[in-house]
């Protein structure tokens, strides 16, 4: 390749500059600066420029082409540069920093307010909140893609009911969002999250180049334009570093005391357009320090009588500007030697903003940059970025000097190794300004504007080595209060958030709290990104929170943001939350729209059927009112609105009133005895029973409810013996072509389980388990009613031994293994003396209360308790032919509690039950992660029934005449429910035997196809 000639590459020889008579100074490797490090890093220096194609050779920084480069790489980009990450934007547009930046602004516009009252200005009134002339007017510089004005709006109207107490007029400000590119203008004046703020006039557009020494500020909505004269605060984020900036080195005391910094630009390829944008991917760079003459510099063009050569170039600053001269004077008295860049372009700004204010500005600049004179120290060359753009490290001392030489005065963030924010008065003196310099010290010097990117930073950090819990809710909350609820960051831990939103993580005091956190981040969203979809998450969060209708309002606002990204998820997740809200007639619609956009979407279909169902809900009937019934499955069955629940059935009269009242529902019949069963049975628009009494009883009740044509849900076990359970299989038999039965048993649909399976595999082999369970046995409640009539089906043993068989389900889901044996020991007293009645305690002599509720509370030595072992199949490791399990269940002492320990070859999971939530805890090698799952067992057991109750209630599925040999005789969950049985069964045999183990035989107990698929049998072991 050809290297084109000095001359092919730019004149470097301009007024006031000298071509170098000796070789250049020696160069250092650019030092090391204290600002926020950039995405692409430094513009590095070519070491073998003659191996390179020289796009230009030796130019004066401030006229070379890389400012052509930056101006085309803005044109051909605009919003899209920050859409997509090219230019920093969290940075400078979050939230918190814009509460910091409006409270200064507002205190300076009180400040204003009490200067002007104090020289005698006219006073304001509030009729003439609507004039320009009366407002200032809030100006930001290069607001690019908006969403700091978003936010800074925000922010600033917080106050707003605050502005006539403090004598403001009712609109003392307005905002324009100003910006060199009419495209960013264009998109942002249209952008939906502005329109308000236009329509009530808080906001207005203006295309405007600061550097323009003519500009006025034109206003594209009122069509107006901003008065000269008129109050400006100037707002300015990451602007001056991309302005026009010349580099400088003074050396006092040498024959030549100024130099200015010339680039040379390199490429690996041959560039035919040399201000092509894309070059500044790929260029290298080369330093050169002419020697400067300051006073022939600085020389007027008038006093020469001529016109010089390049008087009208970018380099002619010192001739239009005797203020910066001042500042380079400045930096000679440091008698030290300085590599420096100087802020043209911001200077050349400052002029133009003090024109059109008549000298009453305040501005408020943040950018990465060298706040003090002793980071230039020594000969360096200039650090470029390079981040899809170039900028350069800001030098606000230098703009600290410019305005103390105006003659006004600064603020600045103290720290050096930070973002750096500047205030910059020119209005009045110091002592007229107290309340804005007071509010900059408290906002922007105490708490550096990034000590938000550091703490969200750090939580990622720990986020990211210990998974989703690593950092607490409570932590991240707090980090998202602090953030101004910043829409980025509740993204950012979207993951972290979600798994964290319910029990045990949060109680429901912070549920609400998050109720109101989300709220606030919603309102502070600027769309911008695409793909990024705050409102989505927010809804995300309120459904596992089960709060719908925040939901819905999220969902919703999912869909009129993101239009180009509408999946069919987002419709089924509303017309989910409009079924819990009861608008079938709006889920179904949602439905609708979903298969739209993907005709063969299951969960669309299911949704749709789930929602035609409750146009038309089953009408239930409950029978039995057992424990399963009134303490867990009534929760579900009385808020599904699929479900009508039209009689209740008790064995007493007083026991289904009782429980009639408590459902608080209306138009529900109430039927007790033999007599009341046969009359509800007989009511032919009861579609289905939900079955619920003693597993001794179900002989008796089951056929007479499939007799009557009736649905069923019953629980898992079928009955207290594997006889009983094969006996009912028998009498379904009949039935089974036209009748749903489903056995609910709650563990093997729970999520929480699979999940639990998945860490599992991670963690090796099983080794051991072992199980805690404290539930409530009512053994402080009555046990009789005033007839004599037993109040609970179930003695202790028998509750005890199902809740152990509830146990052992769940640990065959969670590891996949099978029960081989058992041995349970009872112990304490199953016929403790129940509470004492008010009667009695008169007797007695009374009772304290507090006394009365710490025994309540108290765990008593001769409280009904089952321990044992258990035995597991070892199939997944020869190393462990069978599992070890133990179990205590007793009595609860307060809440009921459930863990399951589960030691595995390379650590250890614990599963612990919280409310309405499981916890799931993994352990390795000193580290833990957790996690929460909803407990939605009983829920998925339910749906799974009445989706195959759809076909048969609405479809109507063909009847089969007889069984046919590929239809199974009955539902999984029943053919389950047969060997927990079996399971039952065995438990109960060795509680007889005082702990005897039990092992478990496999043979056929049926003659049917049924058989193929039960393991139940006992052999007790020898």
């Amino acid at each position: 390749m050809a290297k084109p000639s000095v001359s092919d590459c730019g004149d470097a020889s301009l007024a006031g500059a000298e071509q170098p008579s000796s070789p250049a100074a020696p160069r250092v490797s650019a030092f090391e600066g204290s600002g926020i490090a950039t995405v692409g890093g430094e513009a590095p220096v070519e070491q073998n420029p003659d191996e390179k194609f020289c796009v230009e050779k030796s130019v004066l920084l401030c006229e070379s082409v890389l400012w052509d480069m930056l101006e085309n790489y803005y044109k051909q980009m605009a919003i899209t540069a920050w859409a997509q990450d090219y230019v920093p934007s969290f940075v400078t547009s979050n939230s918190r920093l814009c509460r910091s930046y409006a409270r200064v602004i507002f205190n300076f516009i009180q400040d204003l307010s009490a200067m002007q009252q104090q020289e005698g200005a006219r006073d304001r009134k509030h009729g003439e909140a609507d004039s320009l002339s009366s407002r200032v007017v809030i100006v930001e510089i290069g607001g690019g893609h908006g969403r700091f004005t978003y936010l800074l709006l925000r922010a600033l109207l917080r106050y707003r009911h605050l502005f006539r107490d403090l004598g403001l007029p009712e609109k003392p400000f307005l905002y324009v969002f100003s910006d060199v590119a009419e495209a960013n203008v264009t998109f942002c004046s249209k952008h939906p999250a502005f329109q308000s703020f236009i329509a009530d006039g808080w906001l207005d557009f203006a295309v405007f180049d600061g550097n323009d020494k003519e500009a006025r500020i034109h206003l594209t909505c009122s069509k107006q334009t901003v008065p000269l004269g008129t109050p400006i605060v100037a707002v300015a984020n990451y602007v001056f570093d991309s302005l026009l900036t010349d580099g400088w080195r003074v050396t006092p005391g040498e024959n030549v005391e100024f130099h200015r910094a010339a680039v040379s630009v390199y490429s690996p390829q041959v560039e035919p357009d040399p201000t092509a944008a894309d070059i500044m991917l790929r260029m290298s760079l080369g330093w050169d320090w002419l020697p400067v003459n300051l006073d022939e510099a600085c020389r007027p063009v008038e006093a020469e009588g001529k016109a010089q050569p390049g008087g009208a170039r970018r380099s002619a600053y010192l001739r239009e500007d005797p203020t910066i001269r001042q500042v380079l004077t400045k930096y000679r008295e440091l008698n030290k030697t300085l590599s420096f860049v100087l802020p043209v372009g911001a200077f050349s700004l400052f002029r133009n903003l003090l024109r059109l204010s008549g000298n009453r500005l305040f501005c408020l600049i943040g950018d990465k940059g060298y706040p003090t004179a002793d980071e230039f120290v020594g000969e360096r060359d200039p650090h470029i970025a390079i981040h899809g753009s170039i900028s350069f490290m800001l030098n606000l001392h230098a703009v600290r000097l410019y305005f103390d030489a105006l003659g006004g005065f600064s603020q600045a963030t103290p720290y050096r190794d930070t973002f750096q924010v500047t205030g910059l008065w020119l209005c009045g003196q110091e002592s007229d300004m107290p309340r804005s310099r007071a509010a900059f010290l408290d906002d922007l010097e105490d708490m550096a504007p990034d000590s938000l990117i550091q703490w969200q930073r750090s939580c990622q950090d720990l986020v990211s080595s210990g998974g989703d819990t690593g950092v607490k809710i409570k932590e991240l909350i707090s980090l998202l209060r602090y953030s101004g609820h910043d829409a980025d960051v509740l993204l950012n831990f979207s993951s972290a958030f979600t798994s964290q939103c319910v029990q045990p993580f949060i109680s429901l005091r912070t549920e609400q709290d998050i109720l109101f956190d989300l709220d606030q981040v919603y309102k502070n969203w600027y769309k911008l990104k695409k793909g990024e979809d705050v409102a989505d998450l927010c809804a995300h969060i309120c459904m596992r929170l089960g709060r719908c209708d925040a939901a819905v309002k999220y969902l919703q606002g999912s869909i009129d943001a993101c239009p180009e990204g509408l999946h069919s998820a987002t419709f089924v997740n509303l017309a989910s939350c409009h079924k819990v809200l009861g608008n079938i007639e709006e889920g179904i619609a949602c439905c609708e729209k979903a298969l739209e956009l993907q005709p063969d979407y299951a969960q669309a279909k299911e949704m749709l059927m789930t929602l035609k169902i409750c146009q038309n809900p089953v009408t239930v009937a409950l029978v039995g009112l057992g424990y399963w019934t009134k303490y867990e499955a009534i929760h579900l069955l009385r808020r599904d609105r699929r479900i009508k629940i039209a009689a209740v059935y008790g064995f007493k009269q007083s026991e289904a009133e009782a429980f009639e009242s408590c459902l608080g529902l209306d138009n529900i019949s109430v039927y007790w005895g033999s007599a009341g069963l046969k009359d509800l049975l007989q009511r032919e628009e009861i579609q289905a029973v939900v079955l619920d009494v003693h597993g001794e009883l179900m002989p008796s009740f089951l056929p007479k409810v499939f007799e009557s044509g009736k649905h069923v849900l019953s629980r898992s076990p079928l009955g207290l013996r594997v006889e009983t359970g094969w006996k009912l299989i028998e009498a379904y038999k009949p039935f089974a072509s036209r009748l749903v039965w489903h056995a609910v048993d709650s563990a093997r649909t729970e999520e929480a389980f699979y999940e639990a399976r998945r860490a599992i595999a991670e963690l090796g082999n099983v080794t051991t388990i072992t199980v805690h369970c404290a539930t409530d046995l009512f053994i402080s409640a009555p046990t009789k009613a005033s007839d004599g009539s037993p109040c609970f089906p179930y003695d202790v043993k028998d509750h005890l031994a199902l809740e152990l068989l509830r146990c052992i389900s769940a640990i065959r889901t969670i590891t996949g293994e099978q029960l081989v044996g058992v041995a349970s020991f009872f112990g304490g007293d199953s016929q403790l003396p129940a509470r004492a009645e008010a009667g009695e305690k008169e007797e007695n002599g009374g009772e304290r209360e507090a006394d009365s509720q710490k025994k309540a509370t108290r765990l008593r030595r001769d409280a009904p308790r089952l321990t044992g072992w258990l035995q597991f199949t070892g199939t997944h490791c020869s190393e462990y032919p069978e599992i070890p399990a133990t179990f205590m269940l007793t009595n609860s002492a307060g809440d009921n509690s459930l863990k399951y320990t589960i030691c595995c070859a390379r650590g250890t999971l614990e599963i612990s039950k919280s409310m309405s939530a499981w916890q799931l805890k993994t352990i390795t090698d000193g580290c833990s992660t957790s996690q929460a799952v909803q407990s939605i067992g009983h829920q998925n057991s339910h749906d799974a029934w009445l989706m195959d109750l759809y076909p048969f209630l609405y479809e109507k599925k063909a009847t089969h005449s007889s069984y046919e040999e590929d239809q199974p005789l009955v539902d999984v969950t029943v053919n389950a429910a047969l060997s927990d049985c079996a399971t039952m069964d065995a438990i109960l045999t060795s509680i007889q035997k005082g702990g005897f183990p039990v092992r478990f035989a496999v043979k056929k107990v049926g003659t049917d196809k049924v058989g193929k698929h039960v393991t139940a049998a006992l052999e007790t072991a020898a």
